[in-house]
């Protein structure tokens, strides 16, 4: 007979049991206990915050204030779960007005750490409540000013488990200078001041222009920063959000999203969902995979804002999402029209391609039925016809045409007919002149109609004209490759024609090579996989570097891995300095190189991938302006050298742009061309 197994029972948990649940969500890290400190001194009207911070957070957290402080009676209660003095129904949580207001953040550090609030109210004594690992203590005084003082120690003692999962202090300590510097951008009437330490790493007075605040916070870099603006259609718009702050010009920017501060209602708010809005605000001023700085601060009615979502309210929701979003799109775009600077025409070059813009039909086009109307007949030009090629347009008389306000534009891209989402408006194709002559091109077997390769890029372009500027790299000079590694047989140059391509016999085929685009492939592969760039140079004198708090903390934590890829750093009592950089760096790379470094390394443990873009970009950069030229006479040497680096590198088809470095006439094409078969 089958014996079934009882089923567990249900049980109620008990307080501690659940007080260590809780505290699981809410305190994450020494920087999220910081976080909830600082949001409680801030919604009791504080005006100068002080915060102390030793070993990352893990022997003490302290944060001293003057605001309006907590009654006696009321210090016990403090400690208990879902109390809070920011909400008496549950009506209020539809329109929050607080930083905080779950009435968990004290109970759950309470049952991690060892906690102690003191607190004295304006025309009352100081009085003290302690918490260890869950269990209160009773009142006491406390001789104090006006505020409160909380003082946190042993962090995750009593649970090494979360202890266990913790980063090193150096990297907890640049967290909580994200999480000061967040708050004092959004609360720029409040000083604040940061010790950690005792090393003063931040202090910034209150001030009345968020100009002042952004210097004090970012310091040199905010003065190239621009006020963002809202096109005057927007005025027009529906909606009560309205969008400042200040971004970036293009020319500054970095390998990630971490300069990008977005505050809700003066509630700093996690920026992935804005990031989209922001790049299409830019258009092609940035270059792929890069981002601007900025601080973006949206104020809207507290009701159309969901900050109930998340225990650590870093995410929000809100109620028109799509309309705030194309309001800080517009925004960003009209400020930068007044910038004058050219958009990123980088084409198909890797790590450098611009973003696509989209033209995007107005809301009224949506309604309209679709008809087609006849093309008249374009003018063309004579002698292009004479001359047997395609009809060259030519340019007449453009008629301005009323567009509908951006907003609206917006809102078409977003709806259709049936309430859902619109389709993408389809990127209109450039038509290019070509020739009509394909004879040409049908005199070689295996040649088509159309080009092989597409053409240059503008930014490809102009790679190419700089790059005869300064010294050519012969190839019999530079150094040998590894082993041969392709299946490439032993290849005989016969001529060279025009002084650009070379005639190579291979076995049983006949190539045509151009010379340039195979010697920047195989400058692309040796560079690209060169070590001894990376070697250390000293600095004939040493570069002061002008990092504001969050990058100066970053730094003393990231310092060995900066070591291992070429620096040489000191700190003395006016920062850190540069005695030393990369070979490859120029002078005025190395602090933007730094700066992407430094995002890389803000976590322990997390891949260096600004030192493998880094290398591609350089690669390919060097690869083009060191290789011989079209029009140029090589020895005959060279050109085996040539021949003979092509069987060392993976992929001898294509330059770095992606052309071809070669056209392959099999001996039987030829024979068949000539009529020797059959």
């Amino acid at each position: 007979m089958v014996q079934m197994n009882e089923p567990n029972r249900i049980i109620q948990l008990d307080d501690a049991t659940i007080g260590h649940i809780a505290a699981g969500e809410v305190v994450e890290r020494p920087a999220q206990v910081v976080k909830e400190l600082l949001e409680n001194s801030l919604d009791a009207g504080a005006k100068r915050i002080v915060i102390t911070v030793e070993r990352g957070g893990f022997d003490l957290i302290r944060i001293e204030d003057d605001g309006s402080g907590i009654a006696a009676n009321d210090l016990p209660l403090a400690l208990d779960r879902h109390a809070t003095s920011k909400l008496k129904t549950k009506e209020d949580l539809n329109s929050i007005h607080t930083l905080g207001f779950r009435g968990e953040a004290l109970a759950s550090i309470g049952m991690v750490s060892g906690l102690s609030i003191a607190s004295r109210p304006g025309g009352e004594e100081g009085k003290q409540i302690r918490m260890i690992d869950g269990i209160k203590a009773g009142v006491e005084p406390f001789g104090m000013p006006n505020g409160t003082r909380i003082d946190v120690e042993h962090l995750f003692e009593n649970t090494p488990a979360r202890l266990a999962f913790q980063r090193r202090p150096a990297t907890e300590n640049a967290r909580v200078v994200d999480v000061v510097v967040a708050h004092a951008m959004a609360h720029m009437d409040v000083g604040f001041r940061l010790l950690i330490d005792e090393r003063a790493v931040l202090d910034v007075p209150a001030t009345e222009q968020m100009a002042d605040r952004l210097y004090d916070l970012l310091g040199g870099q905010a003065q190239s920063m621009l006020s963002i603006q809202a096109p005057p259609a927007d005025a027009q718009a529906p909606g009560e959000e309205e969008w400042q702050g200040w971004i970036s010009t293009p020319d500054i920017t970095r390998g990630k999203g971490d300069d990008i501060h977005i505050l809700i209602n003066d509630r700093p708010v996690a920026s992935g969902p804005f990031l989209q809005a922001i790049r299409k605000g830019y258009k092609t001023r940035l270059m792929q995979g890069r981002h601007p700085l900025a601080v973006l601060s949206l104020t809207l009615p507290p009701s159309e804002v969901d900050v109930n979502v998340h225990p650590t309210k870093r995410e929000v929701r809100l109620r028109h999402s799509w309309r705030v979003l194309e309001r800080l799109e517009r925004a960003i775009a009209h400020t930068l029209e007044s910038v004058p600077t050219e958009p990123d025409a980088a084409g198909g070059i890797p790590g450098l391609q611009g973003l696509s813009q989209q033209q995007v039909p107005s809301i009224q086009e949506h309604f309209k039925p679709q008809t087609v109307t006849p093309t008249p007949a374009e003018p063309i030009d004579p002698i292009a016809a004479a001359a047997g090629t395609t009809p060259i347009v030519l340019p007449r008389e453009q008629k301005p045409v009323a567009s509908p306000p951006a907003w609206a534009v917006a809102a078409g891209a977003q709806l259709n007919l049936h309430g859902g989402e619109a389709e993408e408006a389809l990127k209109p194709s450039k038509m290019r002149p070509q020739s009509s002559a394909p004879a040409a091109q049908n005199t070689l077997p295996g040649l088509d109609e159309k080009p092989t390769a597409p053409a240059l890029s503008p930014a490809e372009r102009s790679l190419h004209r700089h790059a005869g500027q300064g010294l050519r790299s012969s190839p019999n000079d530079e150094s040998p490759l590894g082993e041969v590694i392709n299946d490439l047989p032993k290849m005989e140059p016969l001529a060279q024609f025009a002084d650009s391509y070379i005639l190579v016999q291979a076995e049983d085929e006949l190539l045509l090579i151009d010379q340039h685009a195979l010697h920047e492939r195989v400058r692309y592969e040796r560079l690209r996989n060169d070590e001894s760039i990376w070697a250390s140079q000293t600095r004939l004198e040493p570069l002061q570097l002008d990092f504001d708090a969050r990058q100066t903390v970053r730094l003393k934590a990231a310092q060995d891995t900066f070591r291992t890829v070429g620096f040489e750093l000191f700190e003395n009592e006016n920062g850190w300095s540069v005695t030393a950089a990369p070979q490859l760096l120029d002078g005025d790379e190395v602090v933007p190189f730094m700066l992407d470094l430094l995002q890389d390394t803000s976590e322990d443990g997390a891949p260096l991938t600004t030192v493998d873009q880094r290398k591609d970009h350089l690669a390919f950069l060097n690869a083009c302006r060191g290789a011989v030229k079209a029009n140029e006479k090589l020895t005959l040497p060279e050109m085996r050298r040539l021949l003979d680096d092509m069987r060392r590198i993976p992929n001898p088809w294509a330059c770095v742009h992606g052309r071809p470095t070669a056209l392959r006439l099999p001996l039987d094409a030829l024979d068949h061309h000539f009529g020797r078969h059959g």
